[in-house]
């Protein structure tokens, strides 16, 4: 085997083990809660001593509402930190609430990202959720069923859908990669062998 060769198989052999036993790990996570009742469970990483969340909705004020009529979110949440053992560390309870109309700017307590420490034991993050949105309209021009979540950590969160789940296509990538290189390295050869 040339030296080439011994070098792609050391990093497809690398890249592979990464993948198969390293969590996916990100510092901020981005998803969707629905209106109503909702209850959102994460995984925090070891080194994970900081964390902000932040819930909102966004859409174009629903036109069919009087000028004066507010349009409006809120969201009353709890923020739990568990452990490895699953005991409650940490519960903090927070509410955002904004309103605007046609005719005034917007008003809000606590509209906005809330900051927390994290335990140093903590493993588990859980958001329970309690949203109400009203004369917002989402991006169909229906009336928006469904609320941004965004968590960032200075250390890392599981991802809900693991890097590890796209492992097949990575690996026949890489098998296509290396028959090529096969070919080629035996395609050189026997034209040296002719010469």
């Amino acid at each position: 085997m040339t030296r080439h060769g011994k070098i792609a198989t050391k990093v497809v052999v690398f890249t592979i083990a990464w993948l198969a036993y390293g969590p996916a790990m990100a510092s901020s996570f981005f998803g969707e809660l629905p209106v109503g009742y909702s209850d959102s469970v994460f995984q925090l990483g070891a080194n994970t001593s900081s964390l902000v969340i932040n819930i909102n909705a966004l859409g174009p004020r629903d036109t069919s509402l009087c000028g004066s009529c507010n349009s409006s979110y809120s969201d009353n949440y709890t923020v739990n930190l568990f452990n490895q053992a699953g005991a409650l560390l940490e519960s903090v309870n927070e509410t955002n609430y904004l309103y605007y109309s046609l005719y005034s700017s917007s008003h809000g307590i606590g509209a906005g990202p809330i900051g927390l420490s994290v335990p140093a034991d903590a493993t588990t993050l859980e958001i329970v959720s309690r949203l109400y949105i009203a004369g917002l309209l989402g991006p169909d021009g229906h009336p928006l069923t469904f609320g941004n979540l965004s968590i960032y950590t200075d250390g890392s969160t599981v991802a809900a859908t693991p890097i590890p789940a796209t492992l097949p296509l990575l690996a026949t990538g890489l098998a296509a990669l290396g028959l090529l290189t096969f070919y080629r390295q035996r395609k050189a050869g026997a034209s040296l062998a002719a010469a």
